[in-house]
């Protein structure tokens, strides 16, 4: 499900992007730049407003002397805009007649000023692009780099933030690509890497400064929509990953019901029906819904199961989101003040998990890295480093699949070669077990440089060796064989208390002439017998 889920937003996220870079090129509006260096004054207490049918219209006069190269920039958001000065007009931004969308998206509108403007009158026709917009204030006048630097300063702090989340999200989504991996633990770092990454690009788009450097762009405007749209649903993800009923069908209802929002909303925006902002009601319903659903897991979660640390960090953690964000709202709505206090209050929300998930992700690596080591050990020949018994009797059930269809049981190809040295009883009565040790790591170096890649090769008893390889044509048995023979040819004219000497058998399966692969086996050991019998026998005869 978790995987279909991405696929789906993923899909939709880069059709709507690319759908905005298309959209983008359809709006026309006129744009100045200045540099004269004087005070940035708020015109907002200037200004008469007044309705005319749909449009609201801001009207003041402008000083008297002074006003060469100077500007005034007023910000609007989903709104038309045309300015004239006496009787002429010398700003209009509206979409352009075969534009997909109806939205301006957020503009910073700057209107240049010359001599011949002093004293005139100003006005300002705003027109919501959209029945529920409503104009605002905003009216800033100086010289263009001072309201430019007036702009960046009042916002900065909330681009530093939002770029903090960005930042600690894309490295997350690093960790869990490139260091975890694998596991339900990669997953929960992805999922939430991926909705800090998204919150972290919806806070950046939401502070309007990219919009001071490219005015009227719908790639900001969509982007923005975007990631509002989908970051609830890797947040879901990540939040069911924690918690131990993550199983309920009610996660699955949430994240689907997201993903037909998005393509409901992304399709009626290229269709031209209804432009994303329009359909904003959707995804405040689907945010509406996950509250309640998240709530209502958070209870079942503490009755049923015990409240885990993880989870009181995270309920902490949302405490200090609704805190942060609340007296954000009341300062503002007091004293006509913004601070970014949500934006610090998500900020520490995507800190502390974050380091929380990387605690807990290096303590279950740490886990299984043991887990591992123990594994290697009951699996491994201490004295050669290959594989054991234990490891050749469950490796060779694995070649053993379910047919799909008809659900019988079916043996993969597979040859299975049998070696046992010669000599090495000879070799440790003789020179004692010391050398007998060296004699059975100089049989395995030898293996170990034959069977190679899918291959595995096992050490089964004192100076017993088998080895089973999935390809088994004649051809490659063959290459194989000759392979082998080298190397022991090789082993052999090493200076050593014995002349090095194995005997190697094989034999492949057979479906008519073997009922199991220890059939397959008992077939190669036979020949591996005979093989170190004529073996005896030509020393014998020499030394007779």
């Amino acid at each position: 499900m978790d995987k279909r889920v991405t696929k789906i937003y993923f899909t939709v996220l880069i059709i709507g992007i690319l759908y905005s870079f298309f959209a983008s090129v359809s709006y026309q509006s006129n744009i100045y730049t200045w540099e004269e260096k004087t005070g940035v004054a708020t015109w907002d207490d200037e200004m008469e407003m007044a309705r005319e049918g749909d449009a609201y219209c801001y009207r003041t006069t402008l000083p008297q002397k002074n006003t060469d190269d100077k500007v005034i920039v007023y910000n609007t958001v989903h709104m038309y805009l045309q300015v004239q000065i006496g009787e002429r007009t010398v700003y209009e931004l509206r979409p352009s007649e075969d534009s997909p969308v109806k939205t301006t998206g957020f503009c910073w509108n700057v209107i240049s000023l010359t001599s011949e403007d002093a004293g005139k009158e100003i006005e300002f026709r705003v027109t919501p692009a959209y029945s529920d917009s409503k104009p605002r204030g905003n009216f800033l006048y100086g010289s263009y780099q001072d309201v430019e630097h007036k702009i960046l300063k009042d916002r900065i702090f909330r681009l530093i933030l939002a770029g903090m989340i960005t930042i600690v999200g894309i490295v997350m989504l690093f960790y869990g690509s490139f260091i975890v991996r694998h596991g339900n633990v990669a997953e929960t770092i992805l999922q939430f890497a991926i909705f800090a990454t998204m919150l972290g690009v919806w806070s950046i788009c939401e502070t309007q400064i990219l919009d001071l450097f490219f005015p009227c762009n719908m790639v900001v405007v969509f982007v923005s929509h975007l990631m509002l749209m989908i970051m609830p649903i890797p947040f879901v993800m990540f939040l069911r990953y924690m918690y131990r009923n993550g199983d309920n069908k009610l996660w699955d209802i949430c994240c689907y019901l997201n993903c037909a929002v998005i393509i409901v909303r992304v399709s009626l925006q290229v269709t031209g029906l209804f432009d994303l902002r329009e359909t904003l009601f959707l995804t405040h319903i689907c945010l509406l819904v996950f509250v309640v659903s998240i709530v209502a897991m958070s209870i079942h979660e503490v009755a049923v199961n015990r409240f885990t640390k993880q989870i009181k960090i995270n309920t902490v953690c949302v405490m200090v989101i609704l805190a942060s964000t609340l007296l954000e709202m009341a300062i503002y709505r007091l004293g006509n003040k913004s601070m970014p206090l949500g934006s610090a209050g998500f900020l520490f929300y995507i800190l502390v998990m974050g380091l929380e998930n990387l605690r807990k992700s290096r303590k279950l690596m740490e886990q299984a890295r043991e887990s591992e080591i123990y594994r290697k050990l009951a699996f491994t020949d201490e004295l050669t480093g290959l594989l054991n018994r234990t490891a050749f009797t469950e490796d060779l059930e694995g070649r053993i699949v379910v047919d799909e269809v008809t659900q019988n049981e079916i043996i993969q190809p597979t040859v299975i070669f049998m070696c046992d040295l010669n000599d090495l009883k000879k070799c440790n009565d003789t020179y004692g077990h010391d050398y007998g040790d060296q004699y059975i790591k100089m049989a395995a170096e030898a293996l170990k440089k034959v069977f190679v890649d899918e291959d595995r090769c096992y050490r089964i008893g004192g100076d017993e060796f088998c080895a089973w390889s999935p390809e088994a044509s004649p051809d490659k048995i063959n290459a194989k064989l000759r392979f082998l023979e080298k190397q022991i040819n090789e082993m052999s004219h090493r200076e050593f208390v014995v002349k090095f000497s194995m005997a190697v058998g094989y034999a492949v399966y057979k479906e008519k002439e073997d009922s199991n692969l220890y059939s397959t086996l008992k077939r190669a050991d036979a020949m591996m017998y005979e093989k170190k019998q004529a073996y005896k026998k030509s020393i014998a005869d020499k030394e007779t």
